[in-house]
């Protein structure tokens, strides 16, 4: 099978996919540390959120991405002051569960709802979708990376032809060249996502939140082996055939592809800053002053504005219906 279709299994299918069983994301038994755990990142998101809505006009819908174990909703929820509708997208029915026991309304689908004034907003939701792995060979050529099963019955990588055409395109459009044993993960499933989300929001804006790069950067000598990683137990590791449906998997997001894709569905770039320079400008310290526990409190901005920490991992990607201004968090309040 393509390792697109073995990373979708492994990571959502229906019984023992990662995100199907529930992981308890971002606490300290689960398999790593996310924003989504800090209680000022929800503040922050919520200011984004509230800046939103006196663009737009209120009440708005909040739609959330893969709202893990819906700390982040719950959080969010709580600092919002405006008339708003919050729902969380999300796939997995054990989340769900969880997510409800929140008090948070949950969708496994986008589909039937009606356009409106919208804002989505996603943490680390692009690094999860599936890729496919292909590598370079000589004169140019590529090859794609299957996935097969060895004598002893083990998980092995298998090289062949490849399984969709717009593998080799994408690299076109970027003009990217591997050379040979050079290996890279393509995300396909960029454009389905990004229609399904732009169906809905009339007018609004989409946040991401993920940690990614140009492609000329992404696909890089550097990045020979790719970039794609698991997370078990708060280890990182780099065999996706470990204890397969109890890791998380991911790759790098291709920012140059989202961007390319979002403007051909009709979406303009808000903007892409890092995710310390967006929180600052949104007021984060204001989550210190407003409690009496500021020492507590300022350790959490500060794992999430500086750059040595969260504030430079993670980059925040905004895209907007056209005829809005630029999104919020992109230039300072004073």
């Amino acid at each position: 099978m393509t390792f697109r279709d073995f990373m979708s299994a492994a990571l959502f299918h229906e019984t023992h996919g990662f995100y199907t069983q529930a992981p308890s994301i971002g606490s300290p038994a689960g398999p790593f540390n996310t924003n989504a755990k800090f209680t000022a990142f929800g503040f922050g998101v919520a200011q984004a959120i509230e800046q939103a809505a006196h663009i737009l006009g209120d009440p708005i819908r909040v739609i959330e991405l893969g709202g893990g174990t819906g700390q982040l909703g719950s959080c969010l929820s709580s600092f919002l002051t405006i008339p708003h509708e919050y729902l969380v997208f999300e796939t997995s029915p054990g989340l769900r569960a969880k997510q409800a026991e929140k008090g948070l309304k949950t969708v496994e689908t986008l589909k039937g709802l009606e356009p409106t004034a919208t804002v989505v907003f996603g943490n680390e939701v692009l690094d999860a979708l599936p890729v496919h792995r292909v590598m370079g060979l000589a004169n140019e050529e590529i090859c794609e990376l299957y996935v097969d099963l060895d004598e002893d019955g083990e998980f092995c990588e298998q090289p062949g032809t490849l399984s969709n055409a717009k593998l080799h395109q994408r690299l076109q459009d970027e003009r990217i060249h591997l050379g040979r044993g050079h290996i890279a993960e393509l995300c396909l499933e960029l454009t389905p996502f990004l229609q399904e989300l732009s169906s809905v929001v009339k007018p609004g804006y989409i946040i991401f939140v993920d940690y990614g790069d140009k492609a000329s950067n992404i696909y890089s000598y550097r990045h020979r082996n790719g970039t794609l990683r698991s997370y078990y137990q708060q280890q990182q590791i780099y065999d996706p055939f470990f204890a397969v449906g109890q890791q998380d998997m991911t790759a790098d997001v291709d920012f140059s592809a989202v961007i390319a894709e979002a403007a051909a569905l009709g979406l303009d770039l808000a903007g892409w800053i890092s995710q310390g320079a967006w929180l600052t400008n949104l007021g984060i310290q204001r989550f210190v002053e407003a409690g009496d526990d500021s020492r507590s409190r300022q350790q959490e901005v500060d794992l999430l504005i500086r750059e040595t920490s969260l504030g430079s991992a993670f980059d925040v990607l905004m895209f907007k219906t056209p005829g809005l201004p630029d999104g919020p968090g992109l230039v300072p309040i004073y």
